[in-house]
């Protein structure tokens, strides 16, 4: 028993074996890639992506290694993706959500919600220096321009001068019981 017309056999898919004339082949992998890129770019998900491109989550990544120019296009088609999720979080954190009220099953309104977590966590993202004094943030040393050592050299600078004005508190405290 041969393939279906218009359907690739096992073989033809694995290369073990020649597809029959006139049978219909799949979409070439510049037009799969192409398709992956764009349901990346909606989507921000490299699974979904590569399955609605028809392709396995393991190719992407190795055209990617391989191929520079696919690479660029990834990161773009990312960032894309995450600037609209980024634009739906501030929309939700100032506009809110709207939410229905129930009563006995039924709607009977709708409630804004916000969320004050949302809000904080965009303004530390995007004014750490203000919003994210205490360090919880996930950056890797060294990000914030300082390196690790730097960091303890300034702790420890200001650790001397807390000490040095204890020490003239004491001293003038000293000098007024005289």
């Amino acid at each position: 028993m041969g393939a279906k017309r218009g359907e690739r056999g096992a073989k033809a898919a694995t290369g073990r074996g020649a597809a029959k004339p006139g049978a219909q082949r799949g979409p070439s992998l510049a037009v799969r890639k192409a398709c992956f890129l764009e349901v990346l770019r909606q989507t921000g998900n490299v699974s979904r992506a590569a399955r609605e491109a028809g392709l396995s989550s393991s190719t992407v990544y190795s055209h990617r290694a391989k191929q520079p120019k696919f690479a660029r296009d990834w990161d773009a088609a990312m960032n894309e993706a995450l600037d609209d999720l980024e634009a739906e979080m501030i929309d939700r954190a100032t506009r809110g959500v709207e939410k229905p009220v129930y009563y006995r099953g039924e709607i009977v309104g709708n409630v804004r919600s916000y969320s004050d977590a949302l809000g904080m966590f965009l303004l530390k993202a995007r004014r750490p220096q203000v919003y994210d004094r205490l360090g919880g943030g996930t950056s890797a040393p060294g990000v914030r321009g300082m390196t690790q050592d730097e960091a303890k050299a300034e702790v420890m600078r200001r650790l001397d001068r807390i000490a040095a004005a204890q020490e003239a508190e004491q001293h003038d405290a000293g000098s007024e019981g005289e």
